[in-house]
Formats: structure tokens, sequence, C-alpha cells
């Protein structure tokens, strides 16, 4: 038996590397194993992940948004890790869409601030002003109505592809939204609004085709959202946990959120990731906040409210898919390295189906050390559950893949070996 040709396939400068094997043998070949090596090379391909952070701009999260920063090159480092090349792109936006009371001029504009005058987010995507030597400026927005009429005046860079020389930087700018948005915090209008209305107009090509899905919260406050009346009007009324509970309730459903990232986000299902730095105690990750009247759990004392609808909203995703960390630790270098973890793509797309998905000789090798010979099964097959890597033939518009499991279950700073033998 002799393997393809030999052909470098580590690509995108990240830490997965993918190489076709020297020759090899075996002493039995399957009935109808391809014999032409020329013809079957297997070539991997990038995986593409859209992030989008809600974050909380009220008067309580300076602290919280420096921490932010100061730990997100611990966040793109580990999703540079990932064993599969990780082609992630991250947007911003804000908790504020609207204030307590439509009279007030702060409903649905900032009423002070280097963005006094600026309207709500309501799930743009924003960019924060820099300063010369590159640091953002805490809540200047990049607004301009006449320069960025086609987003609706949202400026700036808006949208970090993982290539950019600036990422760092720029991200590190966007999440200082400052403290002047609004008093009603609702991260789940603004991210659905950011990934549905404002895909329209201000975020038009964040999502791609065939892009993965991360959506990542983080704020001291519950969400408070309420789409349709009657309108919830205090902080009081947005912490009542009767009212969180009622049915029917003033706020949008949790469910409802969940039903919609889980279904088609711009006209495509899309594996979800979702992400969360919330009050929550720091230990068990129970809601908890500072206030005894309102919390069981005060082990979270900086947190204004417990993320009870946070922790709901988990429930509907499934544990699977949900990473959560405490607003109140600190550092959120923890949160956000698990978080990551979870955004790395568990499926290695192939650019062309191999002729015969029973010649692939697929190995992990260990950031820590070894190297684990995985078993191959073909999806929807007997084999399958106890596989360690399942193949996945192309369909419906899908690349063929491979997923990995088990023994093989990947984890930050692997590296693939994927080989394709055949016959001779």
């Amino acid at each position: 038996m002799r393997t393809s040709n030999d052909l470098d396939l580590a690509t995108l400068a990240i830490l997965a590397a993918l190489t076709l094997a020297p020759a090899c043998s075996c002493d039995t070949v399957p009935a109808g194993a391809v014999t032409d090596c020329n013809a079957s090379a297997v070539l991997p391909d990038a995986v593409a992940t859209d992030i989008l952070f809600v974050i909380d701009d009220s008067a309580s999260m300076a602290e919280e948004q420096a921490n932010l920063a100061a730990n997100l090159g611990a966040f793109i480092d580990a999703l540079a890790a990932s064993p599969v090349a990780n082609d992630f792109r991250i947007g911003v936006t804000s908790t504020a869409v609207e204030g307590f009371t439509s009279g007030a001029a702060s409903f649905q504009a900032y009423a002070g601030g280097p963005s006094q005058g600026f309207p709500y987010p309501d799930g743009a995507l924003v960019a924060i002003e820099q300063d010369a030597a590159g640091n953002g400026v805490a809540g200047a927005l990049v607004y301009d109505p006449s320069a960025y009429a086609a987003t609706g005046g949202w400026g700036g860079p808006r949208v970090l592809d993982r290539g950019s020389p600036t990422l760092a930087r720029d991200f590190k700018a966007n999440v200082l939204l400052g403290v002047d948005g609004s008093g009603k915090e609702q991260p789940f209008r603004a991210a659905r609004l950011a990934l549905s209305d404002r895909l329209a107009d201000a975020n038009a090509g964040f999502l791609r085709p065939g892009a993965r899905l991360a959506v990542v919260i983080v704020t001291d406050e519950d969400d408070c959202s309420d789409s349709a009346a009657p309108f919830l009007t205090s902080n009081a009324q947005c912490r009542d946990d009767a009212r969180k509970t009622a049915d029917p309730s003033d706020f949008d459903p949790a469910g409802e959120l969940a039903a919609f990232l889980l279904g088609p986000v711009d006209g495509e299902l899309r594996d979800l990731a979702f992400g969360a730095i919330a009050g929550l105690a720091p230990t068990t990750l129970v809601p908890s906040c500072g206030d005894g009247a309102l919390c069981a759990d005060t082990s979270c004392d900086t947190a204004a409210d417990g993320a009870d609808r946070v922790v709901e909203l988990a429930g509907f995703l499934g544990a699977a898919r949900v990473r959560l960390g405490s607003i109140c630790d600190a550092s959120f270098r923890d949160a956000l390295q698990r978080i990551a973890e979870l955004v790395k793509p568990s499926a290695l797309p192939l650019r062309e189906a191999p002729a015969d998905w029973r010649m692939l000789a697929v190995t992990v090798k260990r950031a820590a050390g070894g190297t684990a010979a995985c078993t191959v099964a073909a999806e929807g097959t007997p084999q399958e559950t106890g596989a360690d890597a399942v193949y996945r033939p192309p369909g419906f518009g899908r690349p063929a893949q491979l997923s990995f499991k088990n023994r093989c279950a990947l984890e930050l700073g692997d590296r693939i070996d994927l080989k394709l033998v055949c016959a001779g």
C-alpha cells in the first residue's frame, strides 16, 4: 500500500497542522478501496465563526469593561490555538436599546458623556474612537450620519476579522462602551436586533454564509427586554422575581430568544455557542447579587441583580452550547478562555470529499504531549457511537467534514494529522 503524494497542509499560521503521510502498510484492503493516490488528496478548510459581544454600558460598568479589555488577549489567543483553523470575526454592540420613560431625553439616545445625543445602537455593531496611542476613548462612539449613511451613521472598525493587523487593539477599544447607556439593560433584545433587523442596514455583511455563530453577553444586571406593552418602567420592576416568573410575563420570554438563535439566523441554521459573564456566584454560577432582598446568594456583591433570565436562556439552549462566568471575578481571563474553548470548532471541513472515506487515517497530537489515533466511522452507521472521528459526506450545500469526539475530542493547542491511504 502507498499513500498519496506528500503534501504540506499546514495553513493559516495557527497551531493546527494537517499533513498527508509518508508510505505505510496494511495487511488487508477494503473492498472497493481507492487505488489512484494522485487523485485522492484531502485538503482541510477553515471554519468561519461570527462572534457577537453584547456589553452593558450602564453607569456601573466602568470597572467591568476595563476588566474585559485587559483580558481579551487571552480570548484571542485561545481562538487562534484552535486545532481546526478558525476564521473568526468579532463585532460589539451594547445593551442600550431604549430607556424607561418614553418622554425622557434618554429614551432612545445617550443623555450624557462623549456620545451625548447619539442614538442608542439598537443592536448595531459599534466602534470606539482611539487616541494617538491606539487606546480606546471610553464611551466615544464612532457615529456620523453623513460620513456613514449606509450603516445608519455607525463607523470605524466595527467588524474585526481574524487577519486584521489591528484586531487586538480595535477589540480592546470597542469594548470600552462607557457608562452613559440605558439603565434598562436589554442584552436579549439587542442580540436579536443585531442578528435580524440590523442585518438589513448597520450590520449588513457581518454574518457570513455557512458561518458558525457565537453570542457573548457581559452585564452586571439581569436582562430587562420588553419588546411590547406593557413596558417595564423602573429598575425595581426589572429586578422583580415575581415579574420574571409571571405567566404571561412583561419580559420577552427567554425561550423565544433561544428559538431564534437555534432557528435560521439570516436564513441559515447555524452551529451556536453562547457565553455570558453576569450576576452569578463565582464558584457555583447560580444567580447572585449584592442585595439580599433580590438574591438568595449574595457572594457576587458587585452585581446589581442576579442573572436569572440569563440562566433561563442557557437552560433553553442546552449545557453543551453554553459557558458562564461571574461578573464579580477579579479577572475575566478564565471565563473568556472557557468561552473560547466552547467557540473552538470540533469539526474539520474538507474542501473536497475523499474518494473513499474508509481510507482516512487520522491522529491528534496533544498539546500536552502524546498522540491519539482516531478510529473513523461514517455518520449514521452503527460504528458512529464508538468512533473517535466521524465522517459526514457533503450535502445540502455543506462540505464533507470530520468531527472529533471520544478519545480524539479536541483541545486548544492540539494538532490534527490527516492521512489518506490507498491500495496499490
